[in-house]
């Protein structure tokens, strides 16, 4: 009678892991997408910080827009494809501008007026990037992607 009993269970086991794993790995693998967002967010942030401390030092000579933007991709080193937004490059917030990018894990530097301009004034770079998760259930949930955008402002002291 015992022998019985265990012959109907032996299949249990595999059944329930068929039904949880898949909950099991997106679960996994989207926590994985979460850390990759965070890390993007976090780069991103610190490379328009570095960016605008670039722009706001009185030195002879005054800073430019290229010595922004190449403060900019130092900080951010490889593995991110970032190019100037030229449409809207040194023109005020709003409006199109900056512009949105819309190729997947790609993304724009935008610099506002006022870099090597003399006087007291405000300068902003602002970075923005499509980010694309790996989770195909989550991709489809997100569209295109999700824009994760980071800016700095801060006050030119020359």
């Amino acid at each position: 009678m015992r022998k019985g009993l265990l012959r109907r269970h032996r299949g249990q086991s595999m059944v329930e892991f068929a039904v949880l794993s898949p909950v099991f790995f997106l679960l996994l693998l989207g926590t994985i997408d979460l850390g990759r967002a965070v890390y993007i967010y976090n780069t991103i942030s610190d490379a328009a910080r570095e960016g605008t401390r670039a722009a706001i030092p009185f030195d002879s000579p005054l800073p430019t827009n290229a010595a922004v933007v190449a403060a900019v991709q130092s900080k951010l080193g490889g593995g991110f494809t970032l190019a100037v937004d030229n449409a809207c490059a040194g023109q005020p917030a709003g409006g199109s501008c900056p512009t949105v990018p819309t190729v997947p894990n790609t993304g724009f530097i935008w610099y506002g007026p006022g870099i090597g301009t003399p006087g007291r004034g405000e300068v902003t770079v602002k970075i923005s990037f499509l980010f694309q998760p790996w989770i195909p259930v989550v991709r489809d949930a997100a569209g295109n992607g999700v824009v994760i955008s980071a800016q700095s402002t801060m006050v030119t002291e020359y």
